[in-house]
């Protein structure tokens, strides 16, 4: 198995998003360390040396860095299609994203914009320019990152949420309809995690953190099942009993639940 995982990644070009820190930034070195040429994307440049310097320590492969803010439209887009000229893509994983822990009815209207633009619009114009040309060879992967918060509606973090639940099924769309191409799509729920990501999103307001998984860990499973072919990527036995507890039980005892859950957490 390990033998064929290798297989899978060496000598492909990997964008990653998302790439300078958290879950992101371990599969970026997990691709590497596999054998890919890595794109990443990022915001923050010192964080973006960093891992350049890593990566293309030990790796007979260059991989680049490119700093964008991909809550601007027009910059996320023109950045698409200069890597697309320049590049064939045989890997893309949508990685980049970030949460909001308050009530939707407090949250600035430039933030929630932003989310959007982030954790929905990004992955739809990366899917749509890479994945046909996927197809088009036979051959490749996505990735998408959402969430447990995928599974259910989420008090206290309801347009968070939101976006998440629509990585779920568009990520399912996307397996079905690239299955016969030979191009992989699945779509990686991980929980809380540790990251930079979860630093953001919580401001120190939640009392969980001892509870989050290792971002290596997330990483690798992550990895494996798109190299399977897997449709959905649940990291961790807890947040496998979410997905099914999703399915099992009512919905309105599970938002009553998460909702005394958010108070008790971020009192």
């Amino acid at each position: 198995m390990e033998k064929d995982f290798v297989k899978w990644f060496s000598g492909k070009t990997a964008l990653v998003t998302g790439a300078t820190s958290g879950i992101g930034r371990e599969m970026a070195k997990l691709l590497a360390g596999r054998g890919c040429r890595i794109l990443a994307l990022g915001r923050d440049k010192e964080s973006m040396n960093s891992l350049l310097k890593e990566l293309n320590a030990n790796s007979r492969l260059l991989s680049e860095g490119f700093l964008v803010d991909l809550a601007d439209k027009d910059a996320r887009r023109k950045l698409i299609k200069k890597i697309s000229k320049n590049y064939e893509i045989d890997i893309l994983i949508n990685n980049a994203g970030f949460g909001y822990i308050g009530d939707f009815y407090l949250m600035a209207e430039d933030l929630a914009d932003a989310m959007r633009e982030v954790n929905i619009n990004t992955v739809v114009d990366f899917c749509r320019e890479f994945l046909p040309k996927m197809m088009k060879k036979r051959q490749g992967g996505i990735l998408n990152v959402g969430s447990t918060a995928s599974f259910f509606g989420t008090p206290g973090s309801s347009l968070y949420g939101a976006t998440k639940h629509f990585i779920l099924g568009f990520t399912d769309g996307l397996h079905q309809e690239a299955l016969s191409s030979g191009v992989h799509v699945a779509g990686v729920y991980p929980g809380h995690t540790h990251s930079r990501f979860v630093e953001r999103a919580t401001a120190g307001k939640t009392k969980n953190w001892h509870k989050a998984m290792s971002s290596v860990l997330v990483a690798e499973l992550a990895i494996q099942g798109l190299s399977q072919n897997k449709i959905r990527i649940i990291p961790g036995f807890y947040n496998k009993m979410l997905f099914w507890a999703a399915k099992a039980l009512p919905i309105s005892f599970i938002l009553k639940e998460l909702r005394a859950k958010f108070v008790r957490n971020h009192a």
